[in-house]
């Protein structure tokens, strides 16, 4: 018989009468479920499901109780018990990503299980239990971020990189973790003395029981289910998960298409790294770019498309299908190919301030960035509306930001309603007609010296610096399979047919489609295509708008 681990009850025990965390079916809605589950009766004590495993079923509970565990490296918490007339998971369920906790039977229990193949069909078929699936889902699981159950823990010293790499990653990625600094949190050295690990193992991850010491990247992908399970051929593949790229799995996959969406490390793309995006349409009060794109993840998800991380090393061409060859090694064959991969940072090559990227040094300033700089002093650069959107952001978080802009003036490129809010806050100064020469610090930034157009030089003390200069776009990997401008960006519509490139590519007797490349059946979008706008709105529509011409290709192919 296994040994019984240690169980507390948590102080804030979830109230399982919450209609909006555990809403009651009705008997038609429970009907519905029935024709798409399996009967079965758990003996008391049986594990329904495990914490930290992919693929889990529903389980909606017709008579009996189903307690909730956090499993964590010492004892479980319980923190919830699951009444009949409702159902048990959360939004893991509908995406296929490792459980946050783990369900046990409390006496005997009587559930209907639905596998989660046959959960996409029962929200496909039934568009209202899906709406309060989906809505329960989201629900729980900002419940348990709000308290902190169902976390992995990533324990590391912030001025790590592979710490702050790491807690990007996870941030990005939707998965919801603890940071736990050792050098600023004495229950942190008291939780690594007890389990026996040492500074030179850091950082590690814990997840529920299990110990991971120093991770890679690649190692957490795996070890959360984030490389997706392919199939071998889809009708559409795009490569990129910014705004355009989310946008094009969302219509892809809801209009039919066989979608896989495959990101290299970062969904959301730059939009992502926003701290508030004020002026998108629908959101007066504005949202996130982690917020934004959770809800497209999801709704990606929900409509049947699969995402997985990996780097897609090149293309070529097999027939009428698209060949990706990814990093890890696997290939897979699209008959049509969205382009989404973005921009990257650009850097303000100064030496001394570059040898501290991943510490001391950002291109985001999310609330994880945030998190590293609370009540110090931190300098933002650039005159864009990233930058302004940065600066506000930790204005809230920081004792003071220098905000260094090489230009005279904000007005050319950045939003009146950001400067009119820069100008109100009292602890942002604007250093205007600036730029940044040199750095100091040894193992962590003490400040940036900057110099005036006149060649006045001024030294400020801080311990951040967030840069949000521009972008250049990420079309190496493409090589010469698709033409370029001259800034590196991908040619399309009219600009692909006059391109040099065009007739080396191009098969077909029909002229490009407005979003199509110079070669057929391979389209781009968002801020890696030459032309565009660079906002998320209008991203978004490339992004939707593509999956249309995706459509009108394949039918000249197929017809």
């Amino acid at each position: 018989m296994p040994q019984l681990r240690p169980r507390v009850t948590a102080d804030d025990f979830s109230d399982n009468t919450d209609p909006v965390l555990y809403p009651r079916l009705n008997a038609a809605q429970i009907d519905q479920f029935r024709r798409f589950a399996r009967a079965h009766v758990y003996a008391n004590g049986d594990t329904i499901f495990e914490q930290g495993v992919r693929n889990a079923p529903l389980i909606f509970i017709e008579a009996g109780q189903v307690t909730i565990l956090d499993r964590q490296p010492e004892f479980d918490v319980h923190f919830a018990n699951v009444p009949p007339g409702t159902f048990v998971g959360d939004i893991s369920m509908f995406t296929g990503e490792p459980t946050v906790a783990a369900a046990l039977a409390d006496g005997e229990t009587r559930a209907l299980i639905i596998e989660r193949s046959d959960l996409h069909r029962l929200a496909a078929a039934h568009p209202e239990v899906g709406n309060i699936l989906l809505s329960t889902f989201m629900a729980r699981r900002a419940w348990l971020e709000g308290h902190g159950y169902g976390q992995i823990q990533l324990i590391g010293s912030r001025w790590s990189t592979e710490t702050s790499a790491l807690r990007e990653f996870l941030a990005r990625n939707q998965v919801p973790f603890r940071w736990l600094d050792p050098e600023r949190d004495a229950s942190c050295r008291a939780l690594l003395d007890s389990l026996g690990l040492g500074s030179a193992e850091l950082p590690v991850v814990l997840r529920a029981t299990e110990v991971i010491r120093k991770p890679t990247i690649e190692m957490v992908a795996t070890e959360l289910g984030l490389r997706g399970e392919l199939k071998e051929l889809y009708d559409l593949a795009v490569i990129g998960a910014g705004p355009a790229g989310l946008a094009a799995g969302v219509y892809g996959a809801s209009e039919g298409l066989t979608t896989v969406i495959i990101e290299a490390q970062n969904p959301g793309g730059q939009a992502g790294t926003s701290s508030r995006i004020e002026n998108y349409l629908g959101f007066a009060t504005g949202i996130s770019g982690n917020e934004l794109t959770r809800q497209a993840l999801i709704q990606a998800r929900k409509f049947g498309a699969t995402l997985t991380t990996g780097s897609v090393q090149q293309i070529g061409c097999n027939g009428n299908s698209k060949v990706l060859h990814l990093d890890d090694g696997r290939e897979i064959l699209a008959k049509a190919l969205i382009v989404a991969t973005g921009a990257r940072y650009r850097r303000l090559g100064v030496a001394n301030l570059e040898r501290f990227e991943g510490t001391s040094v950002m291109y985001a300033a999310t609330q994880t960035e945030a998190a590293t700089c609370e009540n110090e002093a931190v300098v933002v650069v650039g005159g864009a509306n990233s930058a302004g959107q940065a600066a506000v952001f930790l204005s809230s978080r920081c004792r003071r930001v220098f905000m260094v802009v090489r230009r005279a003036s904000l007005s050319e490129t950045m939003s009146s309603y950001l400067i009119e809010r820069i100008q109100s806050t009292s602890n942002i100064e604007l250093v205007l007609k600036n730029t940044i020469v040199d750095a100091t610090g040894d193992e962590r930034l003490t400040g940036v010296m900057v110099e005036s157009s006149d060649g006045e030089r001024r030294m400020l003390a801080a311990t951040h610096a967030f840069v949000m200069i521009g972008a250049e776009p990420c079309t190496g990997w493409l090589g010469d399979k698709v033409g370029l401008d001259e800034r590196g960006f991908v040619v399309t519509g009219n600009d692909a047919a006059g391109h040099d490139a065009f007739d080396a590519h191009w098969s077909q007797e029909r002229a490009p489609f407005l979003l199509e490349t110079t070669r057929p059946g391979i389209f781009a979008v968002g801020d890696v295509r030459a032309g565009s706008i660079k906002r998320v709105a209008s991203a978004v529509g490339e992004g939707s708008m593509a999956v249309k011409f995706v459509h009108e290709a394949m039918a000249t192919v197929d017809s």
